[in-house]
């Protein structure tokens, strides 16, 4: 295959609005399987232009793929395996790099990362693989120093990029800068790229990131009903042995839930950082982040970037306080009758 547009991520910085945009411009074509199929994190039986349905001629498709899987792990085997597999399927690979400030990407990541957990444990896709008796277990102190998915360090993965494929072929895009200025950045790729693929939404508004509800919560009521209150002070009563998972992704009360189960998700909570102080972040920056941006920004020299780079190093933190998310007052009041009424019944 002759060239594609390779995002490695990471995630939480951008990976998902760049893939709608440039699906919707006419002649880039994206995965058939969709953002996530990720089709160098294994060995394929197929050529790497098969995954692409293109239409007509395709002499001048742009042929686009973000898949922050790769990046989601630390070990250099894993990225060495990944670039050697685009060297193998692509002639001339163009690679571009999400960039955000990296603590309050850490800080996204973490939130991301707690949602399906809080509903499905270490199986976390499907309900039906529910584990619930074993939730996550770490603030987010914890999880930024020992998950790479939260703590995201990119000096290392991008210099391994840029010695295989050069700097000519390595982009980046810079979220609070060019998520505002996408006309700009597109532009840029196609210069960089040598790509004839006209931006068919020039002009066209940039959708807004969707804004997370809040951390998952867990209720319990073991012994007596319990009164849920949301930040308005509106209430609403559950009953008493009930267990409600309270999610932006999703809300259930479950009745059969063991008292030991629901304990170790009541402790579990506990851990879940809530609330980030604005000298915590300059800290965290400072401690974890500061030395890998250093050696990041060997790489942003002039013709490297579409537009202006931000000045991460003097980034001034605001506090940020992340709310619970807020309970589902309509599931709560409509479950009452039944509950009750199921309760009676066992009497």
């Amino acid at each position: 295959m002759k060239s594609a547009l390779i995002c490695p991520g990471p995630g939480r910085s951008g990976t998902t609005l760049l893939h709608f945009m440039f699906a919707n411009i006419k002649g880039c074509y994206g995965p058939r399987e969709g953002k996530e199929y990720s089709f160098f994190a294994k060995d394929r039986d197929f050529p790497y232009e098969r995954n692409f349905d293109v239409d007509g001629d395709d002499a001048d498709a742009l042929r686009f793929e973000f898949s922050p899987r790769y990046t989601t792990v630390t070990a250099p085997s894993w990225h060495k395996t990944v670039v050697e597999r685009i060297r193998n399927g692509v002639d001339n690979p163009f690679v571009i790099f999400t960039i955000r400030e990296p603590v309050s990407r850490s800080i996204s990541a973490y939130r991301h990362f707690l949602h399906p957990y809080a509903r499905f444990g270490k199986e976390r896709h499907l309900a039906e693989q529910r584990c619930l008796s074993d939730p996550y277990r770490k603030n987010f102190d914890q999880a930024v120093r020992s998950d790479q998915l939260v703590g995201c360090l990119l000096s290392d993965i991008v210099g391994l990029y840029v010695d295989s494929f050069g700097k000519d072929n390595v982009m980046f895009f810079f979220l609070e800068e060019d998520a505002a200025s996408f006309d700009r950045f597109y532009d840029f790729v196609l210069d960089r790229t040598g790509l004839h693929v006209p931006n068919t939404r020039r002009g066209a508004e940039i959708p807004q990131s969707s804004k997370a509800k809040g951390h998952p919560r867990y209720y319990y009521s073991q012994d007596h009903d319990i009164c849920i209150r949301n930040r308005e002070g509106r209430e609403a009563y559950l009953p008493a042995g009930q267990f409600y998972i309270c999610n932006e992704r999703g809300h259930e009360i479950i009745s059969d839930m063991d008292p030991e189960v629901a304990a170790s998700c009541m402790d579990a909570q506990k851990l879940w950082t809530r609330e980030f102080r604005a000298a915590y972040q300059s800290d965290i920056f400072d401690e974890l982040f500061r030395e890998d941006f250093q050696k990041l920004s060997d790489y942003w020299v002039p013709g490297s970037y579409a537009g202006a780079v931000p000045d991460y190093f003097n980034w001034s933190y605001r506090d940020k306080v992340f709310p619970c998310a807020e309970p589902d007052f309509d599931l709560l009041n409509d479950a009452l009758p039944e509950l009750k009424k199921a309760s009676l019944s066992e009497m």
